[in-house]
């Protein structure tokens, strides 16, 4: 019974975590294009920042799926990527309403920053498999 304890209180922290992201991320995302909080852009480092947003967005959302319901299947992971590209093509959009650009390149950093970060989560879970596996 405690592992199932632990198995919750987890799923519950990812979802917590990934709340405060993305609830972090569109209020980034929508400060106006002066505001003195946002990085200097310069020679379209941007696209870094649109690129790790969107892996770590795609990761924490497979990971909350996942520590919720159980393994992920190939399915699972494009209806992530799927969500996240989509997610990300509003995001954009809805940035013209408070002055910023709303740019295709930005988007396509988004969209293959999730693809990315959703390799990286099944390559990391992969890991944590085996090393489960050898411990028994």
């Amino acid at each position: 019974m405690a592992l199932k304890q632990n198995r919750l209180s987890s799923a519950a922290i990812s979802k917590l975590l990934l709340t405060g992201f993305v609830l972090a991320l569109l209020t980034a995302t929508h400060l106006p294009p002066n505001a003195l909080v946002l990085p200097v852009e310069v020679n379209n480092i941007d696209k870094v920042f649109h690129f790790t947003a969107y892996a770590i967005l795609a990761g924490l959302l497979a990971t909350s799926w996942q520590l919720s319901s159980g393994i992920l299947t190939s399915r699972h992971l494009r209806w992530v990527w799927c969500a996240v590209a989509i997610f990300g093509a509003l995001d954009e959009l809805t940035q013209i309403a408070v002055g910023r650009d709303c740019s295709i390149w930005d988007w396509s950093a988004d969209a293959v920053g999730a693809a990315c970060g959703l390799l990286a989560f099944v390559w990391l879970r992969r890991r944590f498999i085996a090393r489960a596996t050898e411990a028994q």
